[in-house]
């Protein structure tokens, strides 16, 4: 009655046929694991002697490796028993770290306290800011630790759940994108890359109840630090005012702040300070040489430094996409008023659409940590020449007139229109330069006006080079490629080497371009903005 439940008896064929399928499976699965992704056979040497394949999906095996170069934390700097710190959290793009550092460097000059410099943040999306808590707990939760296998994945199989996010995001040191050294000579700089209370304790010999004071912001603008008694710039978007007296008694060995983005955060209006930040803007300039290098072969084929326009147009994100074709007529009418002769009736026929690219999308959610400042949508189509070049050699920066468009490049043709007898191919001399985060700009609806205008317009994808120079640069301990990231420095370097340069509204990047790269790039003088020096 109870033979059926008792197991039936295999035959010895069937357990060793099964038993040979499951080794089989096991070896498989095990090579697989291991098997080195097959793209590219290229390997290099990491810090710790390992040997680390590169791949791309994008990369020919010929391609050679740049591979990012992260310094100790005591390269420029050794502490001693008595010093005292101060550092920050990052968060968001590229550009508002750069603004944090900036304010950071200005931080420690005043404190003479040395700076605790973080790694920068690459991502995308970025990583926005948070109240300090909830901030300092996502940095500690993005992390590459224990993900090692992540690597070992081979191409087209499914990624598990934690690696999902693996190639989305890197960071690399400050000393990546700039020369620090000179820096060093008014501060003293530690690099910090790990951003754990543990690792300043075990690195530093901090005690995290005694030694450090947390400044926790609670609000993206929480406070603006004043370095003159007597200022009376107000807090604008600003919270709270911190003197620097103030932060001067906080005795803890390390001023830990969370965020310190915000331009003009911390005021310079001593007139020591204020050299200092004219030090600081005049060093933080792009000297990764894959990106001087690529440029400079791109500024030479448009004829040289000074020989061109330079544009930066962001059309791609937040209140940049709503007022987009309002910044674009801006810059648009700026290049008509100063480098053409068009007539009032020539410029109706070319910017027929002009009072539909006067308004905002509506359709678009924004949400942003930048104060924006109000844009005047009503404008009536008109001309002014007062400012009109009509001798672009006339432009030309140093002791000899530019060179010519290099022979690799020519202006796109456009013909005479009987219909309407606007010939602007008198304006071949004018040569643009785009920088922009549209896809494809020569098709961008927006965009086309000033392509229509002007014969002679490039952007980067005119230059397809430039794509091969910046994929050989990986972060290789991750097999990360940083060329997505590297493509708007490259683009902003190249626009800052024009003799004019019209940049977007608000835009943080083109504040860059305008206040340091092109002045620096030109050989003039950085120029600050903000509150003046109080004599």
């Amino acid at each position: 009655m109870v033979s059926h439940l008792l197991p039936r008896r295999k035959s010895p064929v069937v357990i060793v046929f099964c038993l040979l399928s499951i080794l089989l499976i096991l070896f498989l699965h095990s090579s697989t694991l291991q098997r080195p992704p097959s793209l590219s056979s290229s390997t290099v040497i990491d810090n710790n002697n390992n040997n680390i394949p590169i791949t791309s999906s994008t990369e020919s095996s010929s391609s050679s490796i740049i591979p990012v170069v992260f310094p100790e934390p005591f390269t420029f700097h050794t502490p001693t028993a008595d010093e005292k710190f101060i550092t920050y959290l990052p968060h968001s793009g590229f550009h508002n770290q750069r603004i944090e550092l900036e304010n950071a460097l200005l931080l420690a000059f005043y404190l003479n306290r040395t700076l605790l410099v973080p790694d920068v943040y690459l991502g995308n999306p970025a990583m926005p800011w948070l109240r300090f808590d909830k901030m300092y707990e996502r940095i500690l939760l993005q992390t590459k630790r224990g993900l090692d296998h992540c690597l070992l994945i081979p191409r087209g199989a499914p990624y598990p759940m934690e690696c999902l996010n693996y190639n989305r995001w890197t960071k690399v040191p400050w000393t990546f994108f700039y020369d620090l050294k000179p820096l060093t000579s008014q501060v003293r700089i530690v690099l910090r890359p790990d951003l754990s209370i543990q690792w300043l304790e075990s690195t530093l010999g901090l005690n995290q109840k005694t030694d450090i004071h947390f400044l926790k912001d609670v609000s993206p603008y929480e406070f603006r630090v004043y370095d003159h008694m007597q200022s009376k710039t107000p807090l604008s978007k600003f919270m709270h005012r911190y003197d620097v007296a103030t932060l001067e008694a906080m005795d803890a060995t390390l001023l830990h702040f969370g965020s310190v983005f915000g331009t003009h955060r911390v005021l310079a209006q001593q007139a020591a300070h204020a050299a200092w930040l004219k030090q600081i803007r005049t060093h933080l300039i792009f000297r990764n040489p894959v990106l001087v290098s690529t440029a400079q072969k791109v500024v030479d084929q448009l004829g040289g430094v000074g020989s061109f326009v330079g544009l930066h147009i962001r059309v791609g994100d937040g209140l940049f996409k709503v007022r987009a074709s309002i910044n674009i007529d801006d810059i648009y009418h700026s290049l008509v008023n100063q480098f053409t002769d068009l007539t009032l009736e020539e410029l109706e026929q070319l910017d027929a659409n002009h009072d539909e690219d006067r308004k905002e999308r509506t359709d678009y959610e924004v949400k942003t940590l930048r104060q924006i400042t109000n844009v005047s949508s009503a404008m009536p189509l008109v001309v002014d020449h007062t400012g009109y070049e009509q001798d672009i050699s006339s432009l030309w920066i140093g002791d000899t007139p530019p060179s010519t468009l290099d022979s690799q490049l020519s202006c796109h043709k456009r013909k005479k229109d009987n219909s309407n007898n606007v010939n602007v191919t008198r304006f071949s001399r004018a040569i643009i330069y785009i920088a922009t985060d549209a896809p494809n700009p020569k098709e961008h609806p927006l965009l086309r006006k000033i392509y229509n205008t002007f014969p002679c317009v490039f952007d980067l994808s005119d230059f397809a080079f430039v794509f091969d120079a910046l994929r050989q640069v990986h972060v290789v301990e991750e097999n990360v490629q940083l060329d997505d990231y590297l493509i708007p420095m490259l683009d902003a370097i190249i626009a800052a080497h024009g003799h004019h340069f019209f940049g977007t509204k608000d835009s943080t990047f083109t504040s860059y371009i305008e206040r340091q790269l092109h002045p620096v790039y030109t050989h003039k003088e950085v120029k600050l903005a903000g509150p003046p020096v109080i004599r």
